[in-house]
């Protein structure tokens, strides 16, 4: 491969930390990435400062430079190319995080659903280029369906559902080549999660043993109408396993390391066997405030039998309650991202796809946080296609009433759901109570987390939608 040629995707930068950063590209054939780091903008003083491994048609030629001791809250300008040649300027910039429990002031982003509908979509991340320069924001969460690999119209397969590794590949090149999202993610870090349309719509497992796996009934008749082939129809492992694949070459190879990993196969791909215990679910920080983010997908199942339904895994559940009393009282605000809202739950919800179709789980998480007086916790959520926000507040021990929250931003660029604005609920059972919907927006939006420490005793988290009105770009009081 030439030493001009450029990415076919990326970069991006990942996995960021006080001393770390995974930064990622895809290339169109073999090759190896080169990262480039300098102190200056004009990137006189650049410097090799690492590569990849060979990037193989096995990971889909994509592959990511991860660099180590980093100083923490320091401007690094980057380049990442193909060749070995030094690079005239950057391709931008990324700005460490402060040291673990260290108390410090910040704003990130946060949205899901991006199913472009035009050859030139994406205009919602040059509004959020536009409020990362006015409002130093640190880093974006992409709460899930950053494809739509089940969207005929949208995903770029002329009008195929994806089955093959290669198609689902093809997704990520479609959508992720948009100029607006390119553009913001070469200086946002990113931190991502799947959800469903990464796979196939409102997907889970139908079987404890993770055989088969099964999407709703009037999709398969929709598509059976629609003359889609056997493979479209249906979800066997094979294609839930290359689904998986170019999740992970595109959104979890830059990811934090997962908290319990998957296993894999003897051809490298998630034998997503029942003894696994495993999940994509990872956590990180920012300086005082923790951040959990849910797999809510890959262990999810809905059997035939009481015993076999979860949304997590056992082991995840583990895994989450260890994370929680850990940062109890160690970090003063702690992030639960989910790709399911928790805290608005819909009486017209056919698919029960959400945490309301799981309510012993829902019960459950709830019952955790109450039993164990965790405070200052903040669920950050997508899916909805409608942004919002929710307070309530959990009985805790001695009669303490513990506020929480979720804030909800949904949808990148997707059909706004009006439904979910009309047919919220409140939860009528677990330890809850005094649950408000402070308002809802179903629109083109992005959210933005605005969190204080000026005071580290008593740090304030506001919560701000920007959404697409009908005149332009509005913005939603903070909550």
């Amino acid at each position: 491969m030439s030493k001009t040629t450029p990415l076919l995707l990326g970069p991006i930068i990942g996995g960021l930390t006080d001393t770390h950063v995974n930064l990622w590209g895809r290339a169109s054939g073999p090759a190896t990435l080169h990262a480039w780091l300098s102190r200056k903008a004009d990137f006189s003083d650049a410097k090799l400062a690492g590569r990849s491994l060979p990037l193989s048609a096995d990971d889909g030629f994509a592959g990511v430079v991860p660099l180590d001791e980093l100083n923490p809250e320091a401007t690094y300008f980057y380049a990442l190319t193909l060749g070995n040649e030094k690079p005239a300027k950057p391709d931008g910039r990324f700005t460490t995080f402060p040291a673990p429990a260290q108390p410090r002031t910040f704003s990130f982003a946060l949205g899901s659903c991006f199913r472009p509908e035009e050859k030139d979509s994406g205009e919602v991340f040059d509004v959020i280029e536009t409020r990362r320069q006015a409002e130093n924001l640190r880093f974006i969460l992409m709460i899930g369906d950053q494809i739509y690999a089940d969207a005929r119209k949208n995903n770029g397969l002329m009008n195929r559902i994806a089955v093959s590794k290669d198609d689902y590949r093809k997704v990520y090149e479609h959508t992720w080549s948009k100029r607006p999202l390119r553009g913001l993610l070469k200086n946002l870090p990113a931190f991502m999660i799947l959800d469903d349309h990464e796979v196939d719509d409102d997907w889970r497992w139908r079987d404890a043993e993770r055989r088969w796996a099964t999407i709703p009934p009037w999709d398969t008749f929709a598509r059976w109408l629609g003359g889609c082939s056997w493979q479209e129809r249906h979800l066997p492992v094979e294609r839930v396993r290359n689904a998986l694949q170019a999740y992970w070459e595109h959104q979890a190879m830059h990811a934090p390391p997962p908290i319990q990993t998957l296993g894999l196969d003897e051809n490298r791909q998630y034998h997503l066997r029942r003894e696994d215990k495993g999940s994509l679910a990872y956590t990180f920080e920012y300086g005082a405030a923790a951040f959990f983010v849910m797999d809510t997908r890959t262990m999810r199942v809905r059997g035939t039998h009481p015993s076999e339904k979860t949304m997590l895994g056992e082991g995840q559940w583990q895994a989450f309650e260890a994370w929680l009393l850990d940062v109890k009282d160690k970090y003063p605000v702690k992030f639960i991202v989910t790709s399911a809202s928790l805290l608005h739950p819909l009486w017209l919800d056919i698919a029960r796809d959400r945490w309301s179709g799981f309510q012993e789980e829902r019960t459950r998480l709830l019952s955790m946080l109450a039993l164990h007086g965790i405070e200052g916790v903040y669920f950050l959520a997508g899916d909805l296609h409608a942004a919002h926000v929710v307070s309530a507040e959990l009985y805790g021990p001695q009669g303490k009433r513990i506020p929480v929250w979720e804030f909800c931003s949904s949808p990148f660029e997707q059909k706004p759901n009006w439904v979910s604005k009309l047919t919220y609920t409140r939860l009528h059972s677990g330890p809850i109570t005094n649950q408000k919907r402070r308002f809802c927006v179903a629109a083109h939006n992005f959210g933005v987390v605005h969190v204080d420490f000026s005071n580290p005793q008593q740090p304030q988290v506001r919560f701000v939608v920007h959404y697409k009105g009908k005149k332009g770009w509005k913005t939603k009081p903070p909550v």
